[in-house]
């Protein structure tokens, strides 16, 4: 392949390579050639990724923009690419020419270029995706780290089928949170009936708002009955696909409290009467 010096020719006598090592989905809009570990062709997306102009890139050597702490992997992978031995896109950070870090996904194909040996890349920012994805990372570790600081068991429900469940429901139940996920809530109760009845009293309440709470016989692992203060909210702005959120604290011994108080104040009035009788 002859260079002609102009950018349009010279991508045009790449075509054949292209079609032959571009992904089916066409996903890669970076375009650009190494010989002897220096960018002998560069196409204007590749140049911007970094912020460089096709001009400054030309010449250059590859390895200089990939982040001192990829290089390694970086070219370990291109290396498994270019024997055939790996298919997989692989990713690494490169330094922008202002200095900023970018990722980089790439896939690599040997070629000849001008009568050589040489590496045709194909590649995309994929900064934003990157970026995107830790902070969802990110939010979902204070997620979990709020959830875990509850105490208070809390469960998330899909048609009610537990799909989260945070450390307190082993305190609360005595399950660990890992054995409830993908069951049924109908462990947490004692029986059918009740199963049935706080599945109705639930959905029928978040069909007209948006938290509901009550107390409810609940049951452990190791089968003791307890009661329990159970808050529920629907995930979104209605109920679709019945998602929900649910809270059950074990109130058992605040109940048996309240119950020997109401006994104690009964006895403490009939006592009050027999001695105004007597008197």
């Amino acid at each position: 392949m002859k260079s002609t010096g102009n950018f349009r020719d010279d991508f045009s006598m790449l075509i054949p390579e292209l079609k032959a090592a571009v992904p089916p989905e066409g996903a890669y809009d970076s375009v650009y050639v190494v010989q002897n570990g220096k960018f002998r062709f560069v196409n204007p997306q590749f140049a911007a990724a970094g912020g460089f102009t096709e001009k400054e890139m030309l010449g250059m050597e590859s390895a200089r923009i990939i982040h001192p702490d990829d290089r390694k992997e970086a070219r370990e992978n291109a290396v498994k690419m270019l024997h055939g031995e790996s298919t997989l896109p692989y990713t690494f950070r490169i330094l922008a020419k202002d200095g900023s870090v970018k990722w980089i996904q790439e896939t690599v194909h040997p070629i000849t270029y001008k009568g050589k040996r040489a590496v045709l890349g194909h590649s995309m920012d994929v900064t934003a995706h990157r970026e995107a994805m830790e902070k969802l990372r990110d939010l979902q570790a204070l997620q979990n780290s709020i959830l875990d600081a509850l105490p208070i068991a809390v469960l998330g429900m899909h048609d009610r089928r537990i799909m989260l469940a945070n450390n307190a429901v082993e305190a609360v139940f005595g399950w660990k949170p890992e054995e409830l996920i993908g069951r049924n809530s109908r462990v947490l109760y004692r029986n059918d009936k009740d199963y049935q009845e706080i599945g109705r009293s639930v959905y029928k309440a978040l069909q007209k708002k948006r938290t509901h709470t009550l107390e409810f016989p609940c049951r452990r692992k190791d089968g003791e009955n307890i009661i329990c203060l159970l808050s529920v909210a629907r995930i979104g702005e209605y109920l679709k696909d019945r998602r929900i959120i649910a809270t059950y604290e074990d109130i058992t011994e605040r109940k048996r409290a309240e119950q020997a108080l109401q006994e104690s104040e009964r006895t403490l009035k009939e006592l009050l009467k027999s001695y105004q009788k007597k008197g």
